[in-house]
């Protein structure tokens, strides 16, 4: 399964360069698992035309360097011509610094060296969460990850619907060690008349019956906080 920090990836079209065939093969099938769409070229002539007629629709571009007719820089040399905008991830096994010059020139967002190990592509896929400001994944517990603006929690990878102020309210629970009975009437029913004891009750029972029983604990006469051992 995969991690839920990423699913901020899974609307998102990329274009993948290489020209190893079987490297091609195995990675796209890796990205086909956080992405919405892989497109893959082989070398920068055929990712240009690619390019020209998905540029609508793609949203990253990925290319290696050392690739047969046109390279990787010069491609993107190509793209940068007109889309100043759309992040350019360079990955090659070339460290040259004449390389890593032109893709500072380009305003590439990452440059990877291969091989291409998970790590680096964690790193690559947090960088694209960070671009795309798509970071807004809580990891509560080891089993328990919370995404504040889709309103949604993963348990044990299982999706979890929230309503808003549910959502509001876990992310409080996230940022401060207790969340105080004036914090929630502030936070959470600042527009609305004052809430009863027994809305917030109301509110708290509805909110457990979706989290893991002992999670979120009250102190008494002071507020909830979120057990996290």
């Amino acid at each position: 399964m995969i991690d839920a920090k990423y699913k901020g990836l899974n609307h998102k079209t990329i274009l993948y360069v290489e020209d190893d065939v079987s490297l091609q093969k195995n990675i796209k099938e890796i990205f086909g698992h956080f992405f919405k769409e892989v497109l893959v070229a082989v070398d920068g002539d055929d990712a240009y035309t690619i390019y020209i007629e998905n540029q609508n629709k793609i949203d990253v571009i990925i290319t290696d360097i050392n690739m047969p007719n046109t390279d990787g820089i010069t491609f993107s040399k190509a793209i940068r011509g007109f889309d100043k905008s759309i992040p350019i991830v360079i990955v090659s096994a070339y460290t040259k610094t004449d390389y890593l010059l032109d893709s500072i020139d380009l305003n590439v967002i990452k440059y990877i060296t291969k091989p291409l190990t998970t790590n680096k592509m964690m790193a690559l896929l947090d960088k694209l969460l960070e671009h795309f400001k798509l970071n807004s994944c809580i990891t509560i517990t080891k089993h328990i990850q919370f995404d504040y603006e889709a309103n949604t929690l993963w348990l044990n990878k299982k999706e979890i619907k929230l309503t808003s102020k549910e959502s509001k309210f876990l992310k409080l629970l996230c940022e401060y060690k207790i969340v105080t009975y004036d914090m929630m009437v502030e936070y959470l029913w600042s527009y609305e008349s004052s809430p009863t004891q027994n809305a917030i009750k109301t509110f708290i029972k509805k909110l457990k019956m979706k989290l893991p029983d002992e999670i979120l604990k009250n102190q008494q006469g002071v507020g909830y906080f979120v057990e996290k051992s």
